[in-house]
Parts: C-alpha cells; sequence; structure tokens
C-alpha cells in the first residue's frame, strides 16, 4: 500500500474511445506520478485496453448499465478515489500545462470548496467576458465565462462539468452528486454548486488550472438541437427549483423570460418553433419539478441509501492505494 494521492481525476465516458484515448495520454503527460486517474465507462464494450495503454495505471470500471446517465457515473467514480481533491474532466479534454499545479494551488486556501477550472473552446474572443462569471442571476438564468481569461481567481456560484474538483471532504458532507438529472444531464453540475454553496463552501473559478475543449460528437443528438433544448429547459426548472423551493421567485421570473424571449426570435416560423419548445418544455419542467422538489429548498445533504453509503466511503480517512 502506498501513500493516499493528494488528488483523484475522475474520468466518465460513453461510446467515445478515441476521445477518451487522447484524453488518458494528456493525463498520463500532465499529472505527477503520484496522482490517481479514475475512468467510468458505460460504454457497452469493455475497453480496458485503452486504460492500459495509458503509460501509468488507471482504475478502469466498466459499468454498461449507467449509460445515459452522467451523474451516476459520476457517483460510481466517488466509489474509487482516494485522493483529498477529486477533480472530473470530460473525455473531450486535454489538460494545459500547469493544470494541476494552479489547481492545487486554487485549493491551499483552506475556505475553497470546489475550483472551476478555465475550459477553453478555441472560439476568437472568448478570454474576454462581459457578465460576471459563473453567477446565478436574479432572473433565474446562469453566466458562464469559463472560457474567459481574467487577471486572477474569481469567486463564483457555479462551474462547469468538464472542469470541476472538490475537496473530498465536501462531497462525502453532501453525499455526492444528485444523479436524477436526464437526458443532457444538463445542469447536473450546476446543482452541486449550489450544494456547496448552501452549506456555506466556497467556490471559485482558477483560470489558470485550464484545459483545451477539443468536442466529441454526441452519442444521441446534438447540441443545441430541439431535444438538448427541451431536457435544458426541464432540468434547469429543476435546478431553480431544488435551490429555493417551488415557490422561487428565480423560478418564476425565469419560466416569464423563456415566454418573453419568443418574441425576440427572427420571423414568424422561428416564433412558432421556440413557442412550441418553450411550452413543452416548461409544461415537462413543471411536471418534474412537482415529482422531485418541494415548496421549500431540498436539503443539500443526500440523506438516501445512496448518499449514506458515499458519505461513510468519502468520509473514511483517505486510504492507500495498492501498488
Amino acid at each position: 500500500m502506498g501513500d493516499a494521492p493528494k488528488l483523484s481525476v475522475c474520468i466518465v465516458t460513453y461510446e467515445r474511445p478515441e476521445f477518451l484515448r487522447r484524453c488518458l495520454r494528456s493525463l498520463a503527460d500532465g499529472l505527477d506520478a503520484g496522482s490517481e486517474i479514475v475512468v467510468v465507462d458505460a460504454s457497452t464494450a469493455d475497453r480496458r485496453g485503452i486504460a492500459d495503454e495509458a503509460g501509468r495505471p488507471v482504475v478502469y470500471v466498466h459499468a454498461p448499465q449507467l449509460a445515459g446517465w452522467m451523474t451516476r457515473s459520476r457517483n460510481e467514480a466517488l466509489r474509487h478515489v482516494h485522493g483529498e481533491i477529486v477533480s472530473f474532466l470530460d473525455d473531450d479534454v486535454v489538460l494545459r500545462p500547469g493544470w494541476e499545479s494552479a489547481l492545487l494551488a486554487a485549493f491551499d486556501d483552506p475556505i475553497v470548496a470546489a475550483v472551476s477550472g478555465r475550459t477553453c473552446n478555441g472560439a476568437a474572443g472568448e478570454e474576454q467576458y462581459a457578465k460576471p462569471i459563473g453567477r446565478l442571476l436574479g432572473d433565474g438564468s446562469l453566466t458562464d465565462g469559463f472560457a474567459s481569461l481574467p487577471a486572477g481567481p474569481v469567486e463564483v456560484d457555479h462551474g462547469i462539468g468538464a472542469n470541476m474538483s472538490f475537496r473530498r471532504s465536501v462531497l462525502a458532507e453532501l453525499g455526492g452528486f444528485r444523479d436524477d438529472y436526464p437526458g443532457t444531464a444538463l445542469r447536473e453540475d450546476t446543482d452541486i454548486f449550489l450544494r456547496i454553496r448552501a452549506i456555506g463552501g466556497r467556490a471559485i473559478f482558477a483560470p489558470d488550472a485550464a484545459v483545451d475543449h477539443l468536442p466529441a460528437p454526441h452519442v444521441r443528438g446534438a447540441r443545441f438541437d430541439t431535444r438538448y433544448k427541451l431536457y435544458g429547459r426541464r432540468n434547469h426548472m429543476v435546478l431553480l427549483a431544488r435551490d429555493g423551493g417551488i415557490r422561487s421567485p428565480l423560478l418564476r421570473r425565469w419560466v416569464g423570460g423563456q415566454f418573453r424571449a419568443i418574441g425576440r426570435a427572427g420571423g414568424f416560423a422561428a416564433r412558432v418553433r421556440r413557442f412550441g419548445v418553450t411550452l413543452v418544455g416548461v409544461a415537462w419542467g413543471y411536471a418534474a419539478v412537482l415529482r422531485s422538489a418541494r415548496w421549500h429548498p431540498l436539503p443539500p445533504r443526500r440523506d438516501d441509501a445512496l448518499g449514506r453509503e458515499l458519505r461513510g466511503l468519502l468520509g473514511a480517512p483517505a486510504e492507500g492505494v495498492a501498488s
């Protein structure tokens, strides 16, 4: 048994073997030898061979039963981590030099519970962002800016799932991720950041902990297609209702804003399409809210069987990794 690693890096993947291979090569080159890598692969085929090619030890978990549930794969990864800091990276990113050192430096501040790193998309001008980075606004909308380059770390309300990290102790207290954001899994990352905020934790955006996001195609559908937009509305409403309760003014304002935005669509046909997507998405969202939220904000700590299991696993003293 060796010493416990400072950092565990988790990759959840599904039917994207070449992107996983590229990501693991990046981790092998960019991480210190003592850091841990955990892969949870929901693909039909067992691709342990890709992990074996990485050039360093990788904990590979083949879990095809988790296909279509990203946060269930994240929770599965939590069963296998040993580090004090637990990071999640998408399988279609590669590390920029200095990612690990910048990330760990951000956690040197003991009150920092979560860190969102910079996720670069190669878009012109993305270094500049006019709005506050990573904020939940008074109209219920979220700002991003996670590709921007501020002068230093910035306090945020939420982060980006492609490059996010947490103290193990905080994940233990929360009992892991809420794993019922279906479809595109949109807002599952925001959910855990808002839960951290609810227990008094501080989250920051660390621009020097940077990755390049080289997007893989969606296995089902495409980004911003109708399916994506419907799941986006549904999951965003559940997020706001869980954070603020079904009577949340942010939820009410956000829904109103969605209908007001219909008039800004260009042309009659576009407005009709947006009206249909908004109506269906909001109706679906309210049905989901009634099932999965309450009048008052939900407790941030999971207290179901899985939450208790993960709390026990993560709350135990960090164990050594078999050599």
